[in-house]
């Protein structure tokens, strides 16, 4: 295996940041940093990057403009191919493996031997809450989230690019849903292999419960995507991921906006405009005013 790594870089938490980059650096043979906002400068000149090992590794792509999650990593895919790489593993800034955990990864993907395996995915760390019970299991699932997934890069040339129209969200799971429907391909996630995760800004209200605390702008992504989904792959969407739509993000957010967040207003706009755009399958970027 050779394997590249990125990294989607936007307004990072720096010390953040470099936990991600030390928990990978060691284990891949190149990690590219795609800067959706300017990042080089400040790494450059911050002790702890200073300190880093095999910085040699380190590619710099993007010009600091937002061009969304979907065509940053189209952008690192398109790198890895013209570099010879046979694999790429995509990280978000704010998750991290903990030391040895991306070698034993490595080392059961290689171990696999079905080459109609198109994503292998991680067991996601959200604090103490686990998406899979850890053991020793392989499950075929039907999609994994981006970050800590590692896609072998043939599987680009024979199915497409992430979908640069979804913007940010749900393009894990699209990208998952295709391979699946149109060329048969499995996602894979090992349940041994944990990713500490951050989901959203979670803030502990004074009414007892928790908000996950997205801005408007990314409010609107989340349901409008997950509609476009549920509309262009009803028989793979999970039954259990359009509950939470419905519960989590539209209803159930509206009622937490209203009672526990800033910019009620704007939030509640972005999830009705979202669920407007979503039924008319409108994609693209659109930034909620």
């Amino acid at each position: 295996m050779r394997l590249s790594a990125i990294i989607v870089i936007y307004q990072p938490e720096i010390t953040e940041l470099i936990k991600n980059i030390a928990g990978v650096i060691n284990a891949v043979d190149q990690l590219i940093l795609y800067q959706n906002s300017s990042i080089a400068d400040q790494l450059i000149f911050y002790e702890a990057y200073l300190n880093l090992p095999h910085k040699d590794k380190i590619t710099f792509l993007g010009t600091g403009d937002n061009v969304g999650i979907a065509t940053a990593l189209n952008m690192g895919v398109k790198w890895s191919l013209e570099n010879d790489y046979t694999h790429i593993l995509t990280l978000d800034q704010d998750s991290y493996f903990e030391p040895g955990v991306l070698t034993s990864y490595k080392l059961l993907i290689s171990q696999q031997n079905d080459d109609r395996i198109g994503v292998f995915g991680i067991n996601p760390v959200c604090g103490n809450s686990f998406l899979f019970e850890v053991a020793d299991q392989v499950l075929e699932v039907t999609d994994t989230i981006t970050s800590g997934s590692i896609f072998p890069l043939n599987i680009f040339n024979e199915c497409g690019l992430f979908m640069d129209e979804l913007f940010i969200d749900a393009v894990d799971y699209e990208f998952c849903y295709r391979i699946s429907k149109r060329n048969g391909y499995k996602t894979l996630v090992f349940t041994s292999i944990l990713l500490q995760h951050k989901v959203g800004y979670v803030t502990k209200t004074r009414w007892g419960f928790k908000t996950d605390n997205y801005s408007a702008f990314r409010t609107y992504f989340i349901v409008r995507n997950h509609i476009i989904m549920w509309k262009r792959y009803p028989e793979i969407f999970p039954r259990t991921y359009k509950i939470v739509l419905i519960k989590t993000h539209i209803i159930g957010r509206i009622i937490k906006v209203f009672l526990a967040e800033n910019d009620k207003q704007k939030k509640t706009k972005a999830i009705i405009i979202g669920l407007i755009h979503g039924l008319k399958g409108r994609l693209g970027y659109y930034n909620v005013n």
